[in-house]
């Protein structure tokens, strides 16, 4: 007997909808949660994307909540407000992040901006498209004109036009997968796979280049490991920027 294939991208919907409704008349932005690096609004948002994903039987591993086998051998990788900073200061710029992995392979992406509404999808081999409309980079080959979206304090010697410090992981990537950023770079090294992981598989669909500053994997279900992703519209450009994000370029 055949397995049911789920739709992918109508539960990550789903499980957005459930997030904007839960923080829909949200009113505690700026108090704590459980952990020092938590708000209430993070774990508010985390609670309702588990309603969602734990009855379709996915394994989960959020950032809020850690992992959570499921019966099924694809993983939902969940930031249920990336930006969550952004959110408690009532600056307008954050999102959910959603990631679908079969062991460690994406299989569909979801970020949705949870101020604007706009959203972007990927599928594996499907293509990646913003409120419906097929997205693609800016094509930049050189740092004379970029635009670089970074995570960090850029110091003076990172190359590019302009610099750009959004507090989005999930957000900036897409932006590069729709030419609205030339490049993105994780300074740091400091991004857990929910931060990255939809905005990765929306690059590479639109025909971005990504990698990670140490040539690591970028994909894993442990909580504790960090990556520092980056995200450029072609390889000569990511040629230029090899080796920030290092060390020795922080």
């Amino acid at each position: 007997m055949t397995a049911v294939v789920p739709d992918w991208l109508e539960l990550l919907r789903r499980t957005a909808d459930a997030v904007v409704a839960a923080l829909s008349g949200f009113e505690r932005w700026k108090d704590r949660g459980d952990r020092p690096d938590q708000y209430a609004l993070d774990q508010v948002a985390d609670a309702a994307a588990l309603g969602v994903l734990v009855p379709a039987g996915v394994g989960i591993l959020s950032e809020e909540s850690g992992l959570r086998r499921g019966r099924r051998s694809e993983t939902v990788i969940v930031d249920p407000v990336d930006g969550s900073t952004n959110a408690s200061r009532r600056i307008p710029h954050y999102c959910i992040s959603l990631c679908v992995v079969d062991g460690l392979t994406p299989v569909a992406g979801l970020v949705r901006h949870l101020v604007s509404g706009e959203e972007f999808t990927a599928t594996s081999g499907g293509g990646a498209h913003c409120d419906g409309h097929r997205i693609s980079p800016s094509n930049c080959t050189g740092l004379e004109r970029a635009i670089i979206g970074v995570s960090g304090r850029p110091g003076p010697e990172l190359p590019g036009w302009q610099v750009r410090v959004l507090g989005s992981a999930a957000l900036d990537l897409c932006a590069v997968a729709c030419g609205r950023l030339d490049a993105y770079i994780d300074l740091n090294s400091n991004h857990g796979v929910w931060d990255y992981a939809a905005g990765v598989l929306i690059c590479a669909e639109a025909g971005a280049w990504t990698g990670e500053t140490h040539g690591r994997e970028l994909f894993y279900l442990e909580h504790r490991q960090r990556r520092g992703p980056i995200a450029t519209s072609t390889a000569q450009l990511a040629s230029l920027l090899d080796g920030f994000g290092r060390d020795d370029h922080r």
